[in-house]
């Protein structure tokens, strides 16, 4: 079984000031980048940290032609919703977004918390959950939405999707954020993160893995 995972595409029709390109342009050929390394690679599933788009209600005409683009993966696609996908960062809005929307058409497969999603493929079986952003997904109290706690016995590996700002060391003062060791006892074999632009790769510690790989795209210029 082959996974790929992306994260924090920002999809949008506008380009930001600070960028010298065409967005749309450049965000079309990561994607057809994309498609060619599913193709090469044989992948079997993709999965997406969250922030498809830039905001909720982005405009029919570039969810058209990015759907269009994702329908070209050819392999089932599993997102949990980003802060830019939803309305004041509640995740109960996602039937009014156009994330909600790609989903209804069966574009994309949303990831709940409490409803797993099983695959499958050569006598192995991966047990994926996904936690959403939530308002506060980084308060103290909030460690949960990171950690996996049961797995079944019959599933090989369990792999948890997260939109927050999981980070491998402290980050700057007064933005809330949770660090790798804070939840590294829970079950989940690999926890995928994303949120955090810049990405940690991948941590490694006592058998479990935590990854971001950072945006797909830069929306701003900051360090």
């Amino acid at each position: 079984m082959k996974l790929l995972f992306l994260t924090d595409t920002h999809i949008r029709g506008t380009t930001p000031k600070n960028r010298k390109d065409n967005l749309v342009e450049t965000l079309e050929k990561k994607l057809m980048e994309i498609i060619n390394i599913i193709q090469e690679y044989d992948i079997d599933y993709v999965l997406h940290g969250g922030d498809l788009f830039d905001r909720p209600d982005i405009s029919v005409s570039i969810v058209s032609n990015f759907a269009a683009i994702l329908n070209k993966f050819n392999v089932p696609i599993y997102i949990v919703s980003g802060n830019h996908d939803i309305y004041g960062h509640n995740p109960d809005t996602i039937n009014r977004t156009m994330l909600g929307l790609l989903d209804a058409l069966n574009v994309v497969t949303i990831v709940n918390r409490d409803e797993p999603i099983y695959l499958s493929k050569n006598g192995i079986k991966v047990q994926l959950t996904g936690q959403s952003y939530t308002y506060n997904i980084d308060d103290r109290a909030n460690l949960d939405n990171y950690m996996v706690s049961n797995i079944p016995k019959d599933v090989d590996y369990a792999i948890h999707m997260v939109h927050g700002m999981l980070l491998n060391k402290p980050f700057i003062k007064g933005i809330p954020y949770t660090l790798i060791d804070d939840i590294k006892e829970t079950k989940a074999h690999i926890t995928l993160a994303g949120h955090y632009h810049s990405g940690f790769g991948v941590v490694e510690i006592d058998g479990r893995y935590f990854v971001n790989p950072g945006s797909l795209v830069r929306i701003t210029n900051s360090l």
